[in-house]
């Protein structure tokens, strides 16, 4: 009997650390860096590993205890080795990968880590095989000490971010839309839609397909394909062009944002001025803001509390074996953001787990549940993700699985969501509203793909570089989509060349509209097509951490006088250090 309980201990310490590395400190590490990301709580999510967790736990001891002599050492030896492994890699081989937001890595571009993570990994279990005698030895005394290290350390972590811990489970309501979110007015609407990372010459080339059928569609619009982002990500470019103010590493970057979300925004504006203000967004950029109502998509969408757990749950298990896995593992976990959890168990018969579906299914409510029953004037703000990473939809909309992000596989998932667009503003006509109503279709930023540009081969030319990124791509991070259609506007879609930016929007809604306040900035239909216009465009190269750093490493500033398509326009003015820093 001694020697079994005793041979049950020395396989379950090592198991237990193991498995309290992947479904309890793992997580842990996960949430509190990213707790907007989530719609549960922490421990609704543990307590839906918990079972997984004690099953994985059981079988890992029972093996041990079957298992004798010889080969419960290197049993033991293994399993211990694989614990440390584990812990080593997810808390100090933290390499980084970027933005997880669907793009395809190059997984080859940094084959050292793939190299450096698997020597380590197969070098430790390499010693584990030979010197499994003494390993085994050691490793209930070592996995228990251990497992109170990682424990001491969440402890003290809980300690400084409380919060991790006292977050609320967000009400069965706030997984569905407020009804108010499908109202409109029948006096006066102003529409911002947003398509994220929509790059206009994409745009440009869909419409150029079939030109006649989007010419008569968009009836009223301009497009603007000189337009111009401020920024080439999401972060920094919702308060650009909300307020018109630029971030320029001078405070920490929460700060900012949440500075600007209180300030002299079009939410703030447009509500102080009476409109009924509807959000849906992101919560990170409607912080401190004033507005009437506010929704953020639900992943998956229109389901209940318990497969919303199911879905934050498998994604965390997906985010946890990413984090702790050595790097050529990645790549089969990651799966171009399809995940390997997801796509085993959520997937299958469920599409709303891909950002993409759940998104659309909101659009596809939207339109089916619209009405006009306000009678005051009404700003809509919509934020959606089916233009961004990862491509997974082939020509006729529908889910095809993984799928490379080629120019050709990203032209016809924009096509898929801009068609969506124009079944909504279809919907608005047959209300009665869409002659009425500003609506304003953008982007916030492009997604870097290369652009064509003129007079490459002079100064300046597209195979110049700044910081190892193409000038080109660069370019093509600022190319956003901006097409708008004023009130009462009539004709078939008109193209503009006016050298505008989407900071221009604040001061051409105000234009339109009496507003309390005045924005900095034009109106985009005052400026001439002719006019050589000076904008500017701050370049950064994103992370995925970056969402929880103070400062960005650095920002290039960009002076571009003229075209955007021009690389003589285009000039590095200055480098933006955090403060303290000159290089």
């Amino acid at each position: 009997m001694r020697i079994g309980i005793k041979k049950f201990v020395t396989s379950a310490s090592p198991s237990l650390f193991l498995v309290f590395n992947i479904f309890l400190f793992g997580p842990y590490t996960i949430f509190q860096g990213n707790i907007d990301e989530f719609s549960v709580p922490l421990q609704s999510i543990l307590r839906s590993l918990l079972l997984p967790a004690l099953g994985l736990l059981v079988l890992l001891s029972l093996i041990g205890l079957l298992l004798s002599g010889r080969a419960h050492r290197l049993y033991v030896s293994i399993i211990f080795v694989v614990g440390v492994l584990v812990w080593l890699q997810g808390n100090f081989l933290v390499w980084k990968y970027g933005l997880l937001n669907g793009q395809a890595f190059d997984w080859s571009k940094n084959a050292w880590r793939g190299w450096a993570d698997g020597t380590l990994w197969i070098g430790l279990l390499i010693l584990a095989c030979l010197f499994s005698r003494k390993v085994h030895k050691i490793s209930t005394v070592a996995s228990i000490a251990l497992t109170g290290v990682v424990l001491g350390s969440l402890f003290f972590t809980s300690l400084q971010k409380p919060e991790t811990w006292t977050t609320q489970e967000k009400s069965s309501l706030s997984l569905l839309p407020p009804k108010e979110i499908f109202e409109f007015s029948s006096q006066q609407n102003i529409i911002q839609f947003i398509l994220d990372g929509f790059q206009s010459d994409i745009f440009e080339e869909i419409i150029a397909e079939d030109f006649d059928h989007y010419s008569t569609s968009l009836e009223g619009f301009t497009f603007f394909r000189e337009a111009m982002g401020s920024f080439p990500t999401t972060y920094m470019s919702v308060p650009a062009f909300l307020s018109g103010i630029i971030y320029k590493n001078h405070m920490p970057m929460h700060r900012f944002v949440n500075q600007v979300n209180r300030g002299k925004t079009i939410f703030n504006v447009l509500h102080d001025s009476g409109y009924e203000t509807d959000i849906v967004g992101d919560v990170l950029f409607r912080r401190g803001a004033r507005y009437s109502n506010a929704y953020r998509i639900a992943i998956p969408y229109g389901e209940g509390k318990k497969q919303n757990l199911k879905s934050e749950s498998a994604l965390m298990i997906d985010l946890v074996l990413f984090r702790h896995s050595p790097h050529f593992l990645k790549k089969f976990i990651y799966n171009d953001e399809l995940w390997l959890f997801q796509r085993l168990f959520s997937m299958k018969n469920n599409r709303l787990n891909i950002r993409y579906f759940s998104h659309q299914a909101f659009l596809d409510d939207l339109v089916e549940h619209l009405s006009v029953k306000r009678n005051i004037p009404v700003y809509k703000y919509f934020h959606l993700m089916t233009t961004h990473f990862p491509i997974v939809v082939n020509k006729d909309c529908e889910y095809e699985g993984k799928i490379p992000a080629t120019t050709e596989n990203t032209k016809i998932q924009a096509k898929c969501c801009l068609d969506n667009f124009i079944k909504f503003i279809d919907k608005l006509k047959k209300k009665g509203i869409y002659d009425s109503s500003l609506i304003i279709l953008q982007a916030d930023h492009g997604h870097s793909r290369k652009i064509k540009m003129t007079n490459g081969d002079s100064p300046g030319n597209e195979d110049e570089s700044y910081n190892h990124i193409n000038l080109s791509q660069i370019a093509g991070s600022a190319l956003a989509l901006m097409a708008i259609k004023p009130p009462h506007s009539k004709g078939n879609l008109q193209t503009s060349r006016a050298q505008v930016s989407l900071t221009d929007i604040p001061a051409t809604i105000g234009y339109f509209f009496s507003l309390n306040e005045k924005f900095d900035g034009r109106s985009v239909f005052e400026v001439d097509p002719d006019e050589v216009r000076e904008r500017r465009f701050y370049f950064y190269e994103w992370q995925h951490e970056h969402w929880q750093s103070t400062y960005l490493p650095h920002i290039d500033e960009f002076v571009i006088k003229g075209s955007v398509f021009d690389t003589n326009s285009w000039q590095l003015d200055s480098t933006h250090f955090p403060p303290g820093r000159t290089k």
